[in-house]
């Protein structure tokens, strides 16, 4: 299975590692109305890229055209909607200022980076701690990753970490937009994903994932299919509950 994901943080290059973990909320318009009262820090200081943007709108324009399926989404996790329930192996291009292999979870816990990735997908294997930031790495988790492509910025700072993602994912392929296979992503993709990550990228630049939900429905004729839920957050609960309902003597266990 051929899937392509884009994440319009890709956009945000210039100005991204600035914000990206100040006052961090999971909710977007809480995060962003506290980093601009609290810091000192206004929406104008957060530039985006117009040539990583058109790379965006390429990409996903030419795969629409021959994908045999297109969603779209607010968080990065809500692409396992679809992918989880896959039987054959992936090979996914994700176009991403970040990995989204590891979140970086416990590095606060750790004092080694890489034993701190380590325990992520240990949880990852054990509870299902998935986010949008290690959606990947469950994935490969499971087994389902055949090669993973990470079109990566060049200044993101997940790369440190590209060497620990290769024990995991062997066929791991990283490089910018502007190197020559850059151009070179294919069609005939069998899923397209298209996420906002409202938490990374700026409110004024939010209109771009509206034109590109328009484009999808003006060139298909079809009703965009928007996953407002978050797959860490329909899950998070799972395993408690499966464990209380067990206990229940209703039955249901």
């Amino acid at each position: 299975m051929r899937v392509l994901s884009i994440d319009l943080d890709y956009i945000m290059s210039p100005s991204i590692e600035i914000y990206q973990s100040l006052y961090f909320d999971h909710n977007p318009s809480t995060r962003w109305r506290t980093l601009f009262e609290q810091s000192p820090f206004n929406e104008s200081h957060f530039d985006m890229d117009i040539m990583e943007w058109m790379y965006c709108f390429n990409a996903f324009v030419k795969a629409i055209k021959t994908a045999k399926s297109v969603s779209f989404g607010y968080s990065h996790d809500a692409i396992l909607y679809e992918l989880d329930t896959y039987e054959e192996p992936i090979d996914l291009i994700n176009i991403d200022h970040h990995d989204d292999f590891f979140g970086g979870d416990f590095l606060n816990a750790f004092e080694n980076m890489e034993e701190a990735l380590e325990n992520e997908f240990i949880e990852l294997n054990l509870h299902r701690r998935v986010n949008e930031g290690n959606w990947v790495g469950y994935l490969a988790s499971k087994d389902m990753i055949k090669s993973y492509t990470w079109v990566a910025n060049r200044n993101s700072s997940n790369q440190k970490w590209a060497h620990v993602i290769e024990r995991f994912i062997p066929h791991l392929i990283q490089f910018n937009q502007f190197e020559p296979v850059a151009a070179e992503l294919g069609e005939d993709f069998d899923h397209v994903f298209l996420c906002l990550s409202p938490q990374y990228v700026p409110r004024k630049y939010w209109h771009y994932f509206s034109m590109l939900i328009s484009i999808y429905e003006e060139f298909t004729g079809e009703s965009a299919n928007v996953i407002t839920k978050s797959f860490e957050a329909e899950y998070r609960y799972e395993e408690p509950n499966d464990e209380i309902l067990y206990q229940c003597t209703t039955g249901r266990g």
